[in-house]
């Protein structure tokens, strides 16, 4: 289940949180029920994080993620989705998040339109997120 930060006060503890490493795997992987893989990237948390920019070709698309829970359980998430060459702002094109997330998270987006873009990523535990794509 996705949640959006409802207050400011989310965002400043995910933002406090600070996250990411970062390494990608190869595009055009299949994935189940005609998704294709466009990226998968991880990080370790440790500081905020941009991805590799990734290209999506005019389709619907979803995000994969997990975090792993440290020791008091699990721990937010929250992504912001840019075109690629734009700066971090408070004007991304999309948002992904949770407020506590245990096990692995699905975010359709929805129909995304064909271009490059790059995702900056926070949290406090290592993650892994999947692009993936389907016409």
């Amino acid at each position: 289940m996705i949640f959006l930060f409802a207050s400011s006060t989310w965002f400043i503890i995910a933002v406090t949180l600070a996250s990411c490493g970062g390494k990608t795997s190869a595009t055009g992987e299949s994935s189940p029920a005609g998704w294709t893989t466009v990226a998968t990237f991880n990080g370790t948390g440790d500081t905020p994080q941009n991805t590799q920019p990734f290209t999506v070709h005019g389709g619907k698309v979803r995000f994969r993620f997990t975090v792993k829970p440290n020791d008091s359980g699990p721990v937010p998430f929250l992504s912001k989705m840019f075109p690629a060459g734009a700066p971090v702002g408070p004007n991304e094109l999309r948002r992904t998040s949770c407020a506590s997330c245990d096990g692995e998270q699905t975010d359709n987006l929805g129909s995304v339109r064909a271009g490059s873009y790059y995702l900056h990523v926070i949290t406090s535990r290592p993650w892994t997120l999947t692009i993936e794509e389907t016409k």
